[in-house]
């Protein structure tokens, strides 16, 4: 694979450079020796997104480029629509009614769906962007160059723009779907109201859709199953609550006037939170108003569609001698704390709103705080936030592993400051969180090496002095302060060069004492790495690379996440040394630690 990957990057690479008429010296050769994986291949998308269509690529090449996208595939777990419970039925004078579900996620993780629909523009070529997070680079990264081509096929013999409000079938080629809707959606100038001749094309963006989508063979249990996203908002700037009420009202209505469609299941599929609450809200009045009725029959247990490489990953996580979990981000926001979510920060720190911040990532290196009560007012809050946080299944599956299987021979290194590990009952002596954690304030000034202190005084004493509409701490003297020399403190977090790392020392020794008990004792180590990014790879997934470079096929390494969280670079996953599998990390730890 990582020559395949090399090929097509050196081609696309020169192919580039050689239209921009670039007399300098692009060393495709450096940039492949020296970059990883994940941004090889976010180069190949990006390199991809910019190519036209013509001239054709070359079959070879074509060939590379399907089988890169279908590896990924293989790596990833997927998600079938029949898992998605219905939130409600359109009822029908004919032989079937139509189930509507909604579910929020990448469109192209959907499984068991027979058309996933495109929010396309009027050339109907994809977007040229590779920054845009568009739907139509999300559909066509994952369905492959050929997208594109048919595309340009089609729009050949048309001979003009694709219409708004109208659709178009392809193959999906390399995405999981069989088939890509493709629509054209009423474009808005920012900032204007839509007409109602806008909402009339809106409508039919999605009837057209289920028209072409009835002239398409069935999945083999006999379901025809359409995913809608969002058409025309982002980008286009349709206001998002009104395009939802649109979409529910064409789809209701359109299932009413085609009583004998083959179509048995449309799913709403959202990528927002504000997004997935409009639809929820819409279709919960439609049941409320008796326009559709409540789905109430029991839906068959689904388990996500798991890639077969799972199975080697089980066996090499129980069957080895010592067990090294490794958990990121990634893990947190799996046990609800994600510092990306919206509505977290709405319900815990709503009046931090106003000061610009809408997710706990905003609040990094933030430093406008209208005062110094505010600023704390807002780190307790925190504090509270995750000291109070309710014990989590996942980590409870973790330690069961843990302390079952591996009995005293495990150890947690984590770069999250949030405590759940030993919150969760993994023993201290076996922890380790060389990023720093909240449960301890530092002087800023580290006046002393020792100059760090438990938070949780501070904590206990300041919380019931914070007003709880304003959000700001009402006594000056609840501001911490460091205790030797009266300046300034912080959350002891390597958030600068500032960080005290002696509280850690300890638990970085017994990590180290541990690694070197493994050599010593000549036995196989499983590290299960869990939700690490490129934030900050030197902390844990460059470490645990090196473990498995130097390991001698004695170390294996299962990487799990979404998107670069669960991927290896393509040499390591060559030497049978290491395996990354895409997806939610608690489907991945149902399908790695499943009761056989």
């Amino acid at each position: 694979m990582e020559q395949r990957l090399t090929r097509v990057l050196t081609f696309l690479f020169e192919e580039s450079v050689a239209k921009q008429h670039h007399n300098h010296n692009h060393d495709i050769r450096a940039y492949l020796r020296h970059a990883d994986t994940w941004h090889q291949l976010q180069t190949f998308r990006a390199l991809l997104c910019q190519r036209p269509a013509a001239p054709p690529l070359p079959p070879q090449l074509l060939e590379d480029i399907d089988c890169i996208l279908n590896h990924q595939l293989r790596r990833r777990i997927l998600v079938p629509a029949s898992s998605i419970p219905p939130l409600c039925r359109v009822p029908s004078d004919g032989p079937s009614a139509v189930n509507i579900s909604l579910w929020r996620g990448d469109i192209t993780a959907l499984d068991q769906v027979t058309a996933i629909v495109n929010a396309a523009n009027s050339a109907l070529l994809g977007c040229f962007q590779p920054s845009h997070r568009c739907i139509d680079n999300v559909i066509h990264s994952a369905a492959g160059p050929r997208l594109r081509t048919e595309c340009n096929r089609l729009m050949a013999h048309q001979g003009r723009p694709e219409p708004v409000g109208s659709a178009k079938v392809t193959p999906a080629y390399c995405a999981a779907a069989k088939f890509v809707l493709h629509t054209v959606g009423p474009q808005l100038p920012p900032g204007e109201l839509p007409t109602d001749h806008d909402k009339q094309l809106l409508a039919s963006c999605y009837k057209s859709c289920l028209d072409e989508a009835e002239d398409l063979p069935p999945l083999p249990d006999g379901r025809l199953v359409v995913a809608f996203p969002c058409i025309s908002t982002g980008l286009f700037c349709f206001p998002g609550r009104l395009a939802a009420q649109i979409a529910v009202d064409a789809v209701i209505s359109w299932c009413k006037s085609h009583p004998d469609t083959p179509v048995t299941h449309i799913i709403f599929d959202v990528f927002l939170e504000k997004d997935e609450d409009y639809y929820r809200k819409i279709l919960g009045d439609a049941i409320a108003a008796g326009t559709v009725t409540s789905f109430v029959d029991e839906v068959p247990a689904s388990l996500p569609t798991v890639p077969s490489i799972t199975e080697t990953a089980r066996s090499w996580l129980f069957q080895a001698d010592y067990l090294l979990i490794t958990a990121g981000a990634g893990l947190s926001a799996a046990a609800g704390l994600d510092f990306t979510s919206q509505s977290l920060f709405q319900k815990h720190f709503p009046a931090f709103r106003r000061l610009g911040l809408h997710r706990l990532y905003d609040t990094f290196g933030f430093d406008e705080w209208p005062s110094k009560m505010h600023k704390w007012a807002f780190y307790f809050t925190q504090l509270q936030l995750t000291r109070t946080w309710p014990a989590s299944p996942l980590y409870a599956s973790l330690l069961d592993l843990a302390t079952t299987h591996f009995a005293d021979r495990f150890f947690v290194r984590t770069s999250n400051a949030d405590g759940f590990f030993p919150a969760n009952g993994f023993p201290e002596e076996r922890f380790s969180s060389p990023q720093g954690a909240f449960r301890y304030l530092q002087c800023l000034r580290n006046c002393r090496p020792d100059a760090y202190f438990r938070s949780k005084p501070y904590h206990d004493a300041a919380l019931p002095l914070i007003d709880p509409h304003a959000q700001v701490l009402t006594d000056e003297t609840k501001i911490p302060v460091c205790e030797y020399c009266g300046g300034e403190v912080f959350l002891c977090v390597r958030a600068g060069d500032w960080f005290n790392e002696r509280p850690f020392q300890r638990g970085e020794e017994q990590y180290q004492d541990f690694l070197d008990e493994v050599e010593r004792e000549g036995k196989t180590l499983a590290i299960l790495e869990l939700g690490v990014g490129m934030n900050t790879p030197g902390v844990l997934r460059w470490p645990n690379e090196e473990l498995v470079r130097w390991g001698e096929g004695k170390v294996k390494l299962i990487r799990g996440g979404e998107q670069a969280s669960g991927l290896v670079d393509f040499d390591l996953e060559a030497e049978g040394n290491a395996i990354g599998i895409d997806g939610k990390i608690d489907d991945i730890l149902v399908a790695l630690l499943r009761k056989t």
